[in-house]
């Protein structure tokens, strides 16, 4: 039978006995205290090679309740070190031992000058070589039962995983996944930077260089691919993600520093490489700081706010702490869905949600009569263009209408600034949604010159994973099998992410004078058959 087999049967079945064990906690304290009669007794015999004499013999059996009654302090119950899990054991645990054992040892050296007489004398090198032995033992059983479970555990247990990217960003991710539980252990770093092969980072050996991602994979048996690389190209990750098609090797991703600044993920949290992560340029940021100063204490409202757009637009809002935030919607679960979400993650904001059409006109005027908002996001249409060319009535009704109703109670409550979010089909329109969507635009920029009323209009392409979009169908289709189905393979067009629409919309409200068009540049064309290979 193959050794590592073996190991996996003995580790499996002494783990399952170590469950049955129902004083786990105090097995470890006799343990530990097992090691300190072994360390102690052991140090008497290397210092006498064995011959231990009948006067030291005695002084040993006298002095071995001292060694117990102080290192079983410390071990056990200054530093707790049976508290800490040894199949996670790091240098923090390491450190302990260390503190421990050095605290013992000054604290025996201090009392076996007042007992000499009773005890007899320790010889100092018997203390030193004690202080050696305890390390070894206790910190030595701890990496053992580490090193046993990483090694020969069965891979269904955890994945054996290559950290992708410089030093200085994989250090933080290694550190974490030694100091919590994790799925995965690390067993090769891939570096761009060519001279630092054959080096070690938290003993996991490093590969210089991008181009040694093959040999990488198949010398460390590789099972998934972890990116800890900020600054890498969206090409530079293809290229990554193609390598690990080949082993069939999955590919995945560290959150990025603002995720884990703003506390929805810890840097060792993998997830999922997403499209938006492969888009051929980098991420858009915004100035956070000042719609932070324009959105703190104002009354905002957001229509269409359980949607894709304006459900992220509410999320976005709620964290730069507004006075009040309304949501109109007509979509009854939406509105429910993002309400709950909003109460759960926002606690102390003032939440107004409305169920509520921006097609009637009097119950418009009547709720922002009452809730009279300083800034209005407008986010609620109709924009499935199959659909629109169905129903052009309904499209015009919901597009035009519903604006203009929204438009003029928003006059008659003195609003200060409205924002209109309209889409990049409204440019030379081909469409009945494209139209709908361009005369409303006209109408809103018709009243900025004389009204005290800012109407700002901002423009989207394609928002990647937004309802009824094509990443969701591309990614539903992928999970029933395929095929994957795009209208023509020439085609393509902009990309942007939700969160990029939307910060777009925040910025637009800050900068916006009224009669402004807002539009993202959103770098170079993308075919969508390109976006469903990938």
């Amino acid at each position: 039978m193959d050794n590592k087999i073996l190991y996996s049967s003995n580790l499996r079945f002494m783990s399952k006995v170590w469950k049955l064990i129902p004083f786990r906690t105090s097995f470890l304290i006799i343990f530990q205290y097992a090691l300190i009669i072994i360390s102690y007794i052991a140090s008497y015999v290397i210092y006498f090679d064995g011959a231990i004499p009948a006067l030291f013999y005695h002084t040993m059996l006298l002095s071995l309740p001292l060694f117990l009654v102080v290192q079983g302090y410390f071990f056990t119950f200054h530093y707790n070190i049976h508290r800490g899990l040894w199949r996670y054991v790091a240098f923090a645990d390491l450190k302990n031992i260390l503190r421990a054992s050095l605290a013992s040892m000054l604290t025996i050296i201090i009392i076996g000058i007042f007992t000499r007489a009773y005890l007899g004398e320790i010889p100092s090198s018997i203390i030193f070589i004690d202080f050696l032995l305890i390390i070894t033992l206790t910190g030595g059983c701890r990496l053992m039962v580490r090193h046993l479970r990483e090694s020969y555990l069965p891979p269904s247990l955890f994945k054996r995983a290559m950290l992708v990217g410089p030093v200085k960003d994989v250090e933080p991710l290694l550190r974490e996944m030694y100091g919590h539980d994790s799925e995965y252990v690390p067993v090769v770093v891939i570096d761009p930077d060519i001279n630092l092969r054959g080096y070690r980072l938290y003993d996991v050996p490093i590969i210089g260089g991008i181009h040694n991602l093959n040999n990488g994979i198949q010398q460390h048996k590789v099972q998934e691919i972890i990116f800890a690389w900020s600054d890498a190209s969206p090409d530079l990750m293809n290229e990554i993600i193609e390598t690990g098609k080949q082993y069939k090797v999955r590919c995945k991703k560290i959150p990025s520093i603002s995720e884990v600044l703003n506390g929805r993920y810890r840097i060792a949290d993998v997830r999922d490489i997403e499209l938006e992560d492969l888009l051929p340029r980098s991420p858009i940021y915004f100035d956070q700081d000042h719609i932070s100063k324009f959105i703190q204490n104002q009354v905002i409202l957001v229509t269409g706010g359980g949607g894709s757009i304006g459900s992220e637009l509410c999320r976005q809002v709620a964290q730069f702490h507004p006075r009040s935030l309304v949501i109109f919607d007509r979509a009854e679960n939406s509105l429910y869905e993002v309400e709950m979400e909003l109460r759960r993650r926002f606690p102390d904001l003032d939440l107004q949600p409305f169920l509520v059409s921006i097609n009637d006109a009097v119950g418009l005027q009547q709720l922002m009569q009452q809730c009279r908002p300083q800034l209005v996001f407008h986010a609620a249409a109709y924009k499935h263009v199959p659909l629109m060319e169905r129903v052009p009535l309904e499209a015009a009704y919901n597009n035009i209408i519903g604006t203009r109703n929204l438009v003029r109670a928003t006059l008659a409550a003195q609003v200060e600034r409205f924002v209109m979010i309209s889409t990049d089909k409204a440019v030379n329109p081909t469409s009945i949604m494209g139209v709908s969507k361009r005369i409303a635009e006209k109408y809103v920029q018709a009243l900025s010159d004389a009204r005290s009323t800012s109407f700002i209009t901002t423009r989207f392409g394609n928002v990647l994973g937004s309802a009824g979009s094509v990443i969701p169908i591309l990614k539903q289709q992928l999970a029933q099998g395929g095929p994957l189905t795009v209208t023509h393979p020439e085609i393509a067009r902009f990309f942007m992410t939700i969160s990029e629409a939307v910060q777009l919309v925040l910025q637009a409200a800050f900068m916006g004078q009224g009669s402004d068009i807002f539009v993202l540049q959103m770098g170079r064309l993308v075919k969508i058959s390109q976006l469903a290979e990938n």
